[in-house]
């Protein structure tokens, strides 16, 4: 796969995004995988899921993934736990399928100033350009307040701040990749 992506774009320090850029690539996907679970398979009985095949996936590795990967022990405990996890998620962000960083790059990025956590706080969770739940509402006015008097604090300051301390995997207001250590000094590319 990274002979593949080096053939597609060059890069002088193409090397120096491998690891990130696999990572990316595996987390593209499992989130397939999860979308033809949901699509093809939650809910129903087996046989059922295994004639009910999509049209990019071959055969055998459909049976495989049904009977063996998705119906695994492992996975169910997974899926389930997630389930009750998202049901418990506040202030969702309601942009679809656009990438944050998509946001944050159209909002000052692509001219190498990348936008306040604020402002795309604001722009991942309005809908109707207006903010809707008042819990949403506060904790923007608090990053606003925080940006503006605390101008110094860097982004993962401001988000420890107000969301508490983040998991070494995912950083709140950030996208999949971007980890607490690299907004503390790690991987400056990533940051």
């Amino acid at each position: 796969m990274w002979a593949v992506v080096k053939d597609k774009f060059d890069s002088d320090d193409i090397n120096s995004h491998r690891d990130h850029v696999l990572e990316w690539m595996k987390e593209l996907w499992n989130k397939w995988r999860g979308q033809l679970h949901a699509k093809y398979v939650k809910g129903k009985p087996i046989q059922e899921a295994l004639k009910n095949m999509p049209k990019e996936v071959e055969k055998k590795q459909w049976e495989w993934l049904v009977t063996e990967h998705f119906t695994s022990k492992g996975f169910q405990v997974r899926s389930n736990r997630n389930a009750i996890n998202r049901a418990k998620l506040k202030m969702l962000h309601h942009i679809g399928s656009k990438p944050i960083r998509e946001i944050i790059y159209q909002k000052g990025g692509k001219y190498g100033n990348s936008s306040d956590l604020a402002t795309s706080f604001y722009e991942t969770r309005k809908k109707n350009n207006t903010l809707i739940d008042s819990e949403t509402i506060e904790k923007h006015a608090q990053i606003q307040e925080l940006v503006e008097s605390e101008s110094s604090l860097s982004s993962i300051e401001i988000v420890e701040k107000c969301f508490g301390p983040q998991s070494s995997s995912h950083v709140f207001g950030f996208e999949g990749g971007v980890k607490a250590r690299d907004l503390k000094g790690g991987a400056s590319s990533k940051a």
